[in-house]
């Protein structure tokens, strides 16, 4: 078992368009950051585990900045998360997050809707 996360493009009413274009595997600082987002745009109302996150343009505009900047957050944990390589694994996905970056801001652009969705 582990933190498994998935990016695709999809519609308003949930179907999707394009299934799992990115994935990643226990990516504990991108997995932070997309859990700052889900709760901000939430609450507490619903954990986050298999949810559907439609990211818009200025989360993916600030996830690129953080990227770039060797910047993002720092997992406080998660018993699944592999956080006690996260500086590595940020390290070996940082090439494929700036990649997912430049595809969804393209994604969003040409009016298809991006999520981000996780399981653990």
């Amino acid at each position: 078992m582990g933190l498994d996360q998935y990016a695709h493009t999809g519609s308003a009413d949930g179907s999707f368009l394009m299934r799992n274009k990115f994935k990643w595997r226990k990516h504990a600082k991108l997995q932070a950051f997309m859990e700052m987002l889900w709760y901000q745009k939430q609450g507490n109302k619903k954990e986050f585990n298999c949810q559907n996150l439609e990211l818009e343009r200025n989360d993916i505009e600030q996830l690129q900045a953080l990227i770039t900047g060797d910047d993002l957050p720092k997992s406080p944990g998660g018993f699944f998360y592999g956080h006690q390589f996260q500086v590595e694994s940020a390290s070996d996905y940082k090439e494929t997050d700036l990649e997912f970056c430049d595809w969804a801001l393209e994604e969003i652009d040409n009016g298809r809707p991006v999520f981000y969705t996780c399981w653990y």
